[in-house]
């Protein structure tokens, strides 16, 4: 895995490019290269997975030069063989399978052409400024923001998460700062003093596998995420997605759990399983370092647990790991798809936006009007537009947006943190398209073929509620506490973020879930208040 960095645009200052990359070392410690474009440069830092051979940074193909950060899951490939296929892939229009955000200038057409993977497996932070010829981008916010020199708190980004969890249009929580979006492309013409943006299009994987079976295709599948020369080992929760990796996988193969304080465990012994602890005390200022590193605020209270697990995997000396990330989403595994399920019609966009952002208008009322109505409106908007394309189409579309992308970007800045490469078996090898055509609920059974496959594979599972892997606000009083205190020193500041109805009085009435959301948006204010 590495990182990725680019400027384009007047003033632009080799130090300063150089002081960026350096942002990104623990994305890539095994090297780094800078390459000169005109009025600016890319840049890459290097943890290389398919090979250890050493090559000049970043990738020249042909005459190309290629700034690169993944991996594409084809037997055999190195560096510049994964960087081929996806120059052709581009051409071809059809992205080869794998995982990888990409930046490629060709000065032939003195194009430079900004690439995301299918599902945002791998992030990409842009900012687009025509209007001062400024073209900038890296794989985390720190790096950006060092490159612009800072950014603005952004207004409407901020409300959309206050009510929502995150932002719902690749929004980050600076202005003029977005993500690719998942299968983005963007192409800027270089041929002009300023960079000018003059293709967006959405790519798509082509399918991967013959496999006649689920069961095939999921062990071959895991068989290419799992080829690399270092050491990897599986992320165990407990659940039916974990547990039927690990069936197909070598016994020997090392296993990792989180054990929280005060929750019950429901694992498969194994003898190669490692539990590491995350109590109550060490709360707070383990959240400020994970909001830090994640560069934003969110409901996702995993964000937490996967900063516990980065550093337990990193002092065992790991830099590979296998998740079961995209399985909910890709074969109906959350609550909601039940509950959508089972009536079958199109639900009124209020009752659809709700299955993934809660009560998001009661949540509104904190904000500053009209923000609070606005972003209401807005997303009863984007739930009309999704449901007008059928309700599983819909379904699809806020689940890749609004958890799996989110998700995805989470367990990359939290495990690069700690120069971890995450690999999610779920989302390649076609299994998404296999999912799509599979009966994914049978009766009251969610992810039914992954349930069933299990069943048959492991003989000691026995089928348990839906454990979500989250924090336990209601056994976890001592940090509840810990945020209300924090939150009621915090007022001013976030009343200056456009919260106008926070006060004392609902500070100490939110529920565990809104306090989280809240408290990390102060400590994103807080970490990154020097860059605002």
């Amino acid at each position: 895995m590495c990182g990725i960095l680019g400027y384009i645009g007047t003033g632009f200052s080799v130090s300063r490019f150089a002081g960026a990359l350096r942002l990104l070392a623990h994305r890539g410690p095994f090297g780094e290269g800078i390459a000169a474009l005109p009025n600016g440069a890319i840049g890459m830092t290097r943890l290389p997975m398919s090979g250890a051979a050493a090559v000049p940074l970043p990738p020249q193909e042909g005459q190309r030069r290629v700034a690169y950060n993944g991996e594409v899951y084809q037997a055999g490939c190195e560096i510049h063989g994964e960087i081929r296929l996806l120059l052709d892939g581009l051409q071809r229009g059809v992205l080869p399978d794998g995982m990888y955000a990409l930046a490629s200038w060709d000065p032939q057409t003195r194009q430079l052409t900004l690439l995301r993977d299918e599902f945002g497996i791998k992030p990409l932070y842009y900012s687009y400024q025509p209007e001062r010829g400024l073209l900038a981008f890296a794989s985390e916010p720190r790096a950006l923001l060092h490159l612009l020199g800072g950014a603005r708190a952004d207004a409407e980004a901020i409300a959309q998460v206050v009510a929502a969890g995150v932002p719902l249009e690749g929004q980050t929580l600076f202005q003029q700062v977005r993500l690719l979006l998942p299968g983005e492309v963007l192409r800027f013409d270089l041929s002009q003093e300023r960079p000018r943006l003059c293709q967006r299009q959405r790519l798509a994987t082509a399918p991967a596998s013959e496999a006649d079976s689920l069961d095939e295709q999921l062990g071959e599948t895991l068989e290419r995420c799992r080829q690399t020369f270092r050491p990897c080992a599986l992320l165990v929760s407990g659940g039916v997605d974990s547990n039927l990796l690990g069936s197909y996988l070598d016994p020997q193969l090392q296993r990792f759990h989180l054990c929280l304080e005060g929750d019950e465990e429901s694992l498969l012994p194994h003898p190669r399983l490692q539990r590491f602890e995350l109590r109550q005390e060490a709360f707070m200022p383990l959240l400020r370092r994970a909001v830090g590193n994640f560069g934003g605020a969110t409901r996702m209270s995993s964000l937490l647990m996967y900063q516990r697990l980065a550093d337990g995997i990193g002092e065992q000396g790991y830099h590979c790991v296998l998740l079961g990330e995209g399985a909910d989403e890709l074969f109906w595994g959350y609550p909601r798809h039940l509950e959508l399920w089972r009536r079958r019609d199109a639900p009124e966009p209020r009752r659809f936006a709700a299955a993934w952002f809660g009560e998001y208008r009661r949540k509104a009322t904190l904000l500053a009007e009209p923000a609070g109505r606005r972003v209401a409106e807005r997303i009863e908007e984007l739930a009309h537009e999704a449901l007008g394309q059928g309700l599983e189409a819909a379904i699809g579309q806020f689940d890749l947006h609004y958890s799996l992308e989110p998700l995805l970007r989470r367990a990359d800045h939290l495990l690069m943190s700690r120069t971890i490469e995450a690999r999610t078996p779920y989302l390649h090898g076609a299994l998404a398209q296999r999912a799509g055509y599979l009966q994914r609920i049978v009766g009251d059974t969610a992810k039914a073929p992954l349930v069933a496959l299990l069943e048959q594979r492991e003989k000691r599972w026995q089928a348990q509620p839906k454990r979500h892997f989250r924090l336990p606000f209601e056994r976890w009083p001592q940090a509840l506490g810990e945020m209300r205190r924090h939150l009621a020193e915090r007022l001013p500041a976030l009343h200056d973020l456009g919260l106008e109805g926070l006060d004392a009085p609902s500070v100490a009435a939110l529920p565990g879930d809104q306090l989280f959301t809240l408290t990390t948006l102060s400590l994103w204010q807080q970490e990154y208040g020097a860059s605002l």
